[in-house]
This record gives structure tokens, C-alpha cells and sequence, in this order.
């Protein structure tokens, strides 16, 4: 399936920012063993991601596709550079019906974005770890506990399956365009390396 192929960004209209069928959700489970569409939607989801550059992670509904799949990877060394709680990585990963429960109350804020919420960012509190389960394709459990910048990767996906945006965490007023952010971060990174 060539680039072009692939499905686009189902995008949030942030004049109605509770109104969009499938990134409100509700997603379907997955059930095991898969079907032959659901193989599909996964390659199609994998394929999403591993053609973006910049992207931490890609959950189907993002595309179209209402479904109980993800995937992302915490694994670019780029990022330490401006993400100080990169403290754990994990190469590319797909998950079916994931979900994750804190560990703990400590939470840490730090700008996000998405290809649903075109051209914005924002600070999002997040838990700092969190215990999180999912399946594989083959249907095979798999769970961990992740910490800082991986565990806010695991809570962006997840959340796009539960119907529920970053956005939905940043306060009023606080939502800025996503060039904005980078100039300030491009600038806080100058003043960090005088």
C-alpha cells in the first residue's frame, strides 16, 4: 500500500472540539484469534506510522479506523534533547486493547501535540509511571511499568481509544499553535547551550 493509499488524519474541529464520531469514541475490542480485517487495519495503522518522521505514536481512530489498535515507539535519542524525563525507551511496539493505571500519584507536565488536533500544543499533567497491559497480534499479553516520557506516550495512545484528547487536559487559554511552542522550545534549548 503506497503512501497515498493510506487513510488521512481524521481531524477535530476545535470550534466543536466534543463532537467527532470516531475520536470520541466509543472503540471496539479486538478479539483473538484476528480476523482478516482486522490484520489489515493493523498493517494499515503500522504502515501510518512508520511513514510520519516526528511522530511518537498513531492510534487507529486517528485514521479512520475504529479500532483497539496502536502503535508507537519511544526510541529517538533526538528527544532527550528536549524531553528531561526521557528516562526509558521502547523500540516500535503494536498493541491491541491496550490500557495503563498509574503507579502512584506523581504527575509531570510537558507540551504535547497530534495529528488530530492539527497545529496545536499544549501542557498536559500526566501520571509519571503507569502499569499498562495489552495483547500483541498473536494474542499474547504483554505488560510492563513505564516511567516519564514513555508512560506520556502510553497515555496519549491509549486515550485516543477511550475517546479522549489531549486537549481535554490542557487548560483554558493554555492551547497555543504548535510553531509557537517550537520557537519557545527552540529558544529555551539556545539558553540551555550559552
Amino acid at each position: 500500500m503506497a503512501t497515498h493509499d493510506l487513510p488521512p488524519y481524521e481531524v477535530l474541529d476545535l470550534k466543536h472540539p466534543k463532537k467527532h464520531p470516531i475520536l470520541r469514541g466509543p472503540i471496539k475490542a479486538l478479539s483473538f484469534p484476528l480476523s482478516e480485517e482486522d490484520e489489515r487495519d493493523i498493517d494499515i495503522v503500522e504502515r501510518r506510522f512508520d511513514t510520519e518522521e516526528n511522530m511518537a505514536g498513531v492510534a487507529a481512530p486517528q485514521i479512520g479506523i475504529a479500532k483497539q489498535i496502536i502503535v508507537f515507539a519511544a526510541d529517538d535519542p533526538e528527544i532527550k534533547k528536549w524531553r528531561q524525563d526521557f528516562t526509558q525507551s521502547m523500540p516500535k511496539q503494536v498493541w491491541i486493547n491496550p490500557s495503563f493505571e498509574p503507579v502512584g500519584d506523581a504527575t509531570h507536565e510537558e507540551y504535547e501535540g497530534c495529528f488530530s488536533v492539527e497545529d496545536m500544543a499544549g501542557p498536559v499533567k500526566r501520571y509519571s509511571r503507569v502499569k499498562y497491559r495489552a495483547h500483541d497480534r498473536e494474542g499474547n499479553l504483554i505488560t510492563g511499568i513505564a516511567e516519564g516520557y514513555l508512560a506520556r506516550v502510553i497515555q496519549h495512545e491509549v486515550e485516543h481509544i477511550r475517546g479522549t484528547l489531549f486537549i481535554d487536559h490542557v487548560s483554558k487559554g493554555k492551547l497555543l499553535p504548535i510553531d509557537e511552542y517550537r520557537e519557545q522550545r527552540r529558544q529555551a534549548l539556545a539558553r540551555k547551550a550559552d
